[in-house]
């Protein structure tokens, strides 16, 4: 069956880092995706950074990316439960049957209070469609924290990505202004080779790994 997918990220790049070889799968099989980005990325970029994530989310087949444009990490300013409200009104326009966001123990305080906004948005009121909620992880954020049980990202959930790396790899392109130089873990290598490692932890050439936070079966 066809399904709405919304991934909801912080910044421009973060949407497609931990997930865009999944994503293109999923919209490959015919399901709707779309891209929320709920703040800027940096001042620097600015001027241009909406266009690039329209053209990286378009190369995996993503047609509809939403820009929230709250100011680059100060979403910790604003009251949680506005955001939530804002999170809250997206869902109940596309009634995603999932949403992939960020994991609750990165580094970033924007992606911290993105998962925040989410959980609460999706909390599960009777009567109501259950949402799977799924995290991802992204580099040089999601284990550049402290490493402790309530922080680490424990995957859970592989997606064989074997067939769509060179496709994700190519949509980063378009983020070439937020790459890195390798060694750093937002490289191009760096990317390909955390595949390599989750592929490997499965038994798969290559793979994206995710943390699922809440799935129900009716």
């Amino acid at each position: 069956m066809k399904e709405t997918v919304l991934v909801i990220a912080a910044h421009p790049d973060d949407e497609l880092l931990g997930t865009a070889g999944t994503l293109k799968r999923l919209v490959d099989q015919g399901n709707r995706v779309i891209s929320i980005i709920t703040a800027n990325g940096r001042k620097e970029e600015a001027h241009h950074i909406q266009e690039l994530a329209r053209k990286a989310n378009k190369e995996i087949g993503i047609e509809e990316v939403i820009f929230l444009e709250h100011p680059n990490l100060e979403l910790e300013m604003m009251p949680l439960h506005l955001f939530t409200k804002e999170i809250e009104k997206l869902i109940n326009i596309y009634q995603p049957a999932k949403i992939f966001t960020h994991h609750y123990g990165d580094v970033n305080r924007d992606h911290q209070i993105t998962f925040q906004a989410v959980l609460t948005a999706v909390r599960p009121i009777p009567n109501s469609q259950p949402i799977e909620l799924i995290t991802f992880e992204t580099v040089s954020s999601s284990e550049w924290n402290t490493q402790t049980n309530d922080k680490q990202f424990k995957p859970n959930y592989y997606v064989d990505v074997s067939s769509t790396i060179d496709e994700k790899i190519a949509s980063l392109k378009h983020y070439d202004v937020e790459m890195r130089d390798f060694p750093h873990p937002r490289s191009y290598e760096g990317i390909r080779h955390l595949a390599r490692v989750r592929g490997m932890t499965v038994g798969l050439p290559y793979a994206e790994a995710f943390e699922v936070i809440r799935r129900v079966w009716v």
